[in-house]
């Protein structure tokens, strides 16, 4: 029995699912900005897919039109997402250090160093659910 290692990228496509067959177009300045303008309303990843999806009358999902709000409301949780990220990133690299050091004066600024960022996350939160519901107060 032969013992397979996973090396991690995307699985292997069967041959006929494999796109073997270039086209090439050309178009104008003005027609290629068009069509990156339809395509942006669209939800497809790439050119190659919506010309794909296009030729082949396939269904295209089309973006959700957004308020304003909406937008300011998607652009914050994205920032907090981020912040997110980035204290877990200390807390696990806090915690490796607390684990392999005595140095409590290192701890201690890690420490005021995540109350900082927590305490600015609040805020982002705050200022979201303002964005949100105005007459909600916190």
């Amino acid at each position: 029995m032969e013992k397979r290692f996973y090396r991690g990228g995307a699985p292997k496509k069967a041959e006929e699912d494999k796109r073997t067959r270039f086209v090439q177009v050309k178009f104008r300045q003005d027609e290629f900005e068009r069509m990156e303008q339809r395509r942006a309303g669209t939800m497809a990843r790439d050119i190659s897919s919506f010309v794909r999806a296009v030729c082949l009358e396939k269904p295209l999902p089309i973006k959700a039109k957004l308020e304003t709000y909406q937008d300011e409301a998607l652009s914050l949780l994205q920032e907090i997402r981020q912040d997110i990220l980035r204290i877990g990133i200390n807390i696990n690299q806090s915690s490796r250090r607390v684990n392999n050091t005595t140095d409590y004066q290192d701890m201690q600024r890690d420490y005021q160093k995540m109350r900082d960022e927590l305490d600015q996350l609040t805020g982002q939160i705050r200022q979201l659910m303002t964005a949100i519901a105005p007459n909600i107060h916190l």
